[in-house]
């Protein structure tokens, strides 16, 4: 028998997705929870195989449950159901440990589909939104491969230049000359594919290397 544990603060979808998913004899569906702590208890005494979590939370809250979860039970397969059609906001959770996403506008086919191919140790993002989540996983790659390329000194000067930085004042804060904070200003230029200080200044907030 696989366990399932359903997290979702409406009664109504909760009771229609233990509907759909009882007519299936392989599945046994864990007690009723209401709150996280609850989940966590659930997850500890129950060790379900599969959760079905309903995600119109705060991307925050649920990035962080996702992680918990997942440092509590490594194994469990967790899929998240929604409305949302954000492939940012799915591609994040993903990344925090969910094995899939299903939407709410999806049939009993096409949910069912979707439950047993992450029980099959796949992931499983439902059309349209899985060509646009893969590109994102991509892009999101590259970006990781730009960022490893930069020495110690390179990412340095990049933090500085996106605080707005001239090079004097950047070659005075590192103790180097202005000369060769220009060639290091070249080589990051070059790796991670911009033109000029802006869009470096730019690449680096959107890569999360400075808060604004």
């Amino acid at each position: 028998m696989i366990k399932v544990l359903i997290i979702d603060p409406y009664p109504v979808t909760k009771e229609g997705i233990k509907k759909v998913i009882s007519q299936h004899t392989n599945f046994e569906i864990c007690p009723d929870v209401t709150t996280r702590e609850e989940s966590m208890l659930s997850l500890q005494k129950y060790k379900p195989d599969l959760i079905i979590m309903e995600i119109n939370l705060r991307k925050t809250e649920v990035k962080e449950f996702i992680r918990n979860i997942r440092n509590t039970n490594k194994n469990v397969k967790i899929a998240l159901y929604s409305f949302y059609d954000n492939e940012n906001i799915i591609s994040q959770l993903l990344d925090a440990g969910a094995n899939g996403y299903i939407s709410k506008y999806s049939s009993v086919e096409d949910f069912i589909k979707g439950i047993s191919q992450i029980l099959k140790q796949k992931r499983y993002i439902q059309e349209p939104f899985s060509s646009r989540v893969r590109f994102d996983a991509v892009q999101k790659k590259n970006e990781r491969v730009k960022l490893n390329s930069l020495t110690k000194r390179e990412m340095d000067i990049l933090l500085l230049v996106s605080q707005g930085l001239s090079n004097k004042e950047i070659a005075i804060t590192l103790n180097i000359t202005e000369r060769t904070v220009k060639n290091h200003m070249s080589n990051i230029f070059k790796k991670i594919e911009v033109v000029d200080r802006t869009q470096a200044a730019v690449y680096a907030i959107k890569n999360n290397l400075v808060r604004v």
